[in-house]
């Protein structure tokens, strides 16, 4: 083979070297973070909840005062618990964190956000399309996005749902129904309002064995946080939810931006997480396209959404790709790029309409052409 034939494409090259500035850029701006505030993120919350279960018991990791009180040795200003800083999620995230309240919380949050970036690349390994020069820079196109970045940055869960989606994607491909069920139970778990349509794109595909092990995974989980919380746990847990989403900052990346929080808003989300899951259905036959559907219509019909959770728009990305889309399409899911970095500067509305768009794309896609099969050089066709 000549050199000229080894030589990537010019536009391939350029976007290599564009997505690993980037990427870097990226990594100063969080090794900044650690240097400069490494209190000042959503991960002590979660460290707080995880070090009061240990030491108070789950049943109050929602006690504000306690809260407070584990984080007697940070700042002044990161001892305070409110609508914007609060422990809202299932005791599953403290009881994943709770091995890390054995170190200081900065050297706790260094190894989370490790543990993070780590998922990512899992998510990525396991997930992404292509090979050679164009998987790398899909990896590092990633690592350069906003909210992955803003993920890592706030010691957000997001990476590690990914993470989980993508190997339940990939446990269900290769027709491992108990494993797959059980790893989104799990993704769903740590933060529901993320990835809740993706069990309802299972179950109107026709895959019920994984739909059920979902399920069932679900309720065990959910037992383990009853037994856990009691009627204390449980009572705080909806109290402290219904202050957080009385805070409008907890809405303003949704469509809440656009039409105001409201009916109106409400019905749009609805709307287009029923459109989500129809086109789930007429593309059935396509697992990649199916988790993907429900990976962003989940996004999509959130109520409560932040930056860091257009990352999992990354896998659904990643797995439409996988199903061979037209160039049209393609050059669409460039054009998020700079949708997803508007969020940067508090701009949401590109990434809004660039998404809506996408389904619109992805459900044209049912209509308009035969789905067809992408081969991976690393994935022979018919391979699990």
């Amino acid at each position: 083979m000549s050199a000229t034939t080894r030589r990537p494409p010019l536009w391939l090259a350029a976007a290599a070297m564009a997505s690993f500035w980037a990427a870097v850029f990226g990594v100063v701006r969080l090794t900044r973070t650690f240097l400069d505030d490494p209190f000042g993120n959503d991960f002590r919350v979660f460290y707080a909840a995880a070090k009061v279960g240990l030491s108070a018991g789950w049943s109050h990791i929602y006690d504000a005062d306690l809260l407070g009180a584990a984080s007697a040795a940070f700042p002044a200003r990161d001892q305070v618990y409110d609508s914007a800083h609060y422990y809202v999620q299932t005791p599953l995230l403290a009881w994943i964190i709770a091995p890390l309240t054995a170190l200081p919380e900065p050297a706790a949050f260094v190894l989370w956000t490790v543990i993070g970036l780590a998922a990512f690349v899992l998510a990525w390994a396991v997930a992404c399309p292509f090979d050679g020069l164009g998987r790398i820079t899909l990896l590092l196109l990633g690592l350069a996005l906003w909210s992955v970045e803003e993920s890592l940055r706030f010691g957000q869960p997001t990476l590690l749902m990914v993470a989980l989606v993508a190997v339940g994607w990939q446990q269900a491909r290769r027709e491992r129904p108990l494993v797959a069920g059980a790893l989104l139970a799990f993704a769903l778990m740590l933060k529901p309002q993320d990835v809740f349509l993706v069990p309802v794109a299972l179950l109107v595909s026709g895959r019920m064995p994984v739909f059920l092990a979902f399920l069932g995974s679900a309720a065990v989980l959910t037992l383990a946080f009853v037994l856990a919380l009691g009627s204390t746990g449980i009572g705080g847990f909806l109290s402290a939810t219904a202050l957080v989403q009385s805070d409008p900052v907890h809405q303003y990346d949704t469509l809440a931006f656009i039409f105001g929080i409201g009916p109106a808003t409400y019905a749009t989300e609805l709307a287009l997480g029923a459109v989500a899951i129809a086109v789930a259905y007429f593309r059935r036959a396509e697992l990649d396209a199916v988790f993907a559907l429900g990976v962003l219509g989940s996004v999509m019909a959130s109520p409560h959404l932040h930056q860091p959770d257009y990352a999992l728009n990354v896998l659904a990305a990643w797995l439409v790709l996988r199903t061979g889309p037209g160039l049209a399409h393609r050059v669409w899911l460039v054009a998020g790029i700079p949708a997803c970095q508007f969020t940067s500067i508090g701009l949401p509305l590109p990434q809004l309409l660039w998404q809506t768009a996408w389904l619109g794309l992805i459900a044209r896609d049912a209509v308009d052409r035969k789905p067809k099969d992408l081969v991976l050089a690393d994935q022979p066709q018919g391979a699990g």
